[in-house]
């Protein structure tokens, strides 16, 4: 069975990097009918928060991205951690370092750059007489050894992959203190969880080459590796914070939905339509891991707009108020029909809120832009006509209500615009909105009528309510 894991820090919160990883491998195992494992690693002590946590798990909950095992706490793991260097010791794949980080800091500084300094093997020729000696009155942290020639692996993303040895110096898998380092805590909890597959950022490629050294020398059979492409900002640069939102809740905040989301990070460089949105089951049906691009995906936010857009257009009424409600407090929640005109208009939940706030708000104040464009003679003369002739409208739909406005205009020598847009800023406050016939129709007549008298007494006063 494929089992693959998503191992978040919880250092912070759950950015669109790491949610697309774990919606990758939520996707194959889902595809597979293989368990997806979370893993909080959180062995940073110093960084790794119980509110990062908290975090994380909401946005994972909120894309529904539903894990079958977990989550298991690296932190609570360290005996296993501990066991395992102290194997790859007793089994010669390792060995006590008793350099001090004095010592080494003298011997890097004899190099012309200290940059490129390896640690240079001072203790591995230490034979373990020795070195059990010594470590009964010295510390010592055990590093692993790296072998000698290539290590390579066939990534199933990016095909063969090949580091030469001297490229990796013996590494720190257990420090002075006791405590695990990332690479040997990694290997033994997806060994201990039956990881199979692990699919992550290639930001953790140089890692690899490590823990496949750490499999080698517990003589276990490491899992299959796949490295997936950075996301990157449309100046091809790696996605951070100065190119907008990155947080998956921040996303939430912003008003997009989380179908809208898990749709967008699933076309990310996969065989996965970005400009439709499916379900969270046929995205997983049609998703092909084989597929994968190997190169960089561009995080574009007018697509993810462009998609939530379309979702806000076409989902069930009824799925969208259930959202809307979550998202927003309304005093007085408005009807189908207003919802019917104005998700059309609307790219995200806030966007929808304030275009529906006029339908329910009667004391709005009116646009200065919009009320200085309006002919005001032409509106004190023959507006209250106009709201008479639409008074006696006895079914109130867009097309009567198109017949008697165009009806009206001719008959008095006007055009049709003359009466259209002051209707818009009495009906709404602003100069612009959905169609004015669907507006009128989805505002209903008593609301309608009364907010054109208001506006025309407006209008009368001199720009005065009254």
């Amino acid at each position: 069975m494929v089992k693959v894991r998503f191992a978040p820090s919880p250092t912070g919160y759950l950015h669109i990097g790491g949610a697309r990883t774990a919606l990758v491998n939520y996707l194959y195992a889902q595809k597979t009918g293989g368990k997806f494992v979370l893993r909080i690693e959180d062995t940073d002590e110093n960084r790794s928060t119980k509110d990062m946590t908290a975090a994380i798990l909401e946005g994972l909950e909120w894309l529904k991205i539903q894990w079958d095992e977990g989550p298991f706490f690296q932190s609570e793991r360290k005996e296993l951690h501990q066991e395992c260097a102290l194997k790859l010791l007793e089994r010669g794949f390792a060995y006590r370092c008793f350099c001090s980080k004095e010592e080494i800091e003298e011997r890097k500084k004899r190099l012309e750059n200290p940059a490129e300094w390896k640690y240079d093997k001072n203790c591995r020729a230490i034979s373990k007489e020795e070195s059990d000696k010594r470590a009964a009155t010295e510390k010592f942290v055990i590093r692993c050894k790296i072998p000698e020639g290539k290590i390579e692996w066939n990534d199933f993303v990016k095909g063969k992959i090949s580091f030469n040895s001297s490229e990796i110096e013996d590494f720190v898998v257990l420090r002075s203190d006791g405590s695990p380092t990332y690479n040997l805590s990694v290997v033994a909890d997806d060994y201990s969880l039956g990881i199979t597959h692990i699919l992550r950022g290639e930001d953790h490629i140089s890692n690899t080459p490590k823990q496949l050294a750490i499999y080698k020398g517990l003589g276990i059979e490491p899992p299959l590796f796949g490295h997936l492409p950075l996301i990157l900002g449309k100046d091809r640069k790696k996605l951070s914070k100065r190119h907008g939102t990155t947080s998956v809740i921040a996303f939430k905040k912003e008003g997009i939905l989380s179908l809208a989301l898990f749709n967008f990070l699933a076309s990310l460089g996969t065989n996965i339509d970005e400009e439709k949105c499916l379900s969270r089951e046929e995205i997983a049906r049609r998703f092909e891991i084989e597929k994968i691009k190997k190169s960089s995906s561009v995080f574009d936010y007018d697509k993810l707009l462009f998609l939530n857009g379309k979702l806000i257009s076409e989902m069930d009424l009824n799925e969208l108020k259930e959202e809307l409600k979550n998202f927003w407090e309304f005093q007085e929640f408005p009807d189908d029909k207003a919802l019917a005109v104005t998700r059309t208009r609307s790219r995200t939940l806030i966007e929808l809120s304030k275009n529906l706030i006029p339908f329910i708000k009667e004391d709005f104040e009116y646009d200065e832009s919009s009320l200085s464009k309006i002919d005001k003679e032409k509106t004190s003369k023959y507006f209250g006509q106009f709201i008479f002739h639409l008074e006696k409208i006895s079914e109130w739909i867009q097309d009567k209500i198109e017949q008697e406005l165009r009806g009206f205009a001719e008959e008095k020598g006007l055009k049709a615009k003359d009466l259209i847009h002051p209707s818009r800023l009495f009906l709404v406050g602003k100069g612009e909105s959905p169609s004015i016939f669907d507006l009128f129709y989805a505002m209903g007549k008593e609301k309608s009528l009364r907010r054109l008298k208001r506006g025309l007494n407006f209008i009368k006063s001199g720009g005065k309510d009254v």
